[in-house]
């Protein structure tokens, strides 16, 4: 199982996310920082959507705490109808 991250290096992922070129981020290795952002996090598959597809205007700070205030989601409890079998979260955040 992936070990779940505190506030500060969720908030350096997501600083690489946010500014790929700042950081020399190829699109496979922002891909990867998304993943081990979104691994973690208590909730996997709800943080990938914050990161994604939120349409809130959030700080940082506010997306990451709002991600760490979800209740913590194991993969496995996940059905593959929310999120499918394939995804490479699925066996990173187990």
């Amino acid at each position: 199982m992936k070990e779940k991250l505190s506030k500060d290096p969720l908030l350096q992922l997501l600083d690489k996310l946010m500014h790929p070129k700042a950081y020399g981020l190829s699109e496979k290795t922002c891909n990867d920082v998304l993943l081990e952002f979104c691994a973690g996090c208590p909730d996997p598959v709800r943080a990938r959507w914050l990161i994604v597809e939120c349409l809130d205007p959030l700080s940082d700070e506010e997306l990451v705490d709002r991600a760490l205030a979800m209740p913590l989601r194991m993969m496995k409890d996940i059905s593959q109808s929310e999120f499918p079998s394939g995804h490479p979260l699925r066996t990173i955040a187990l």
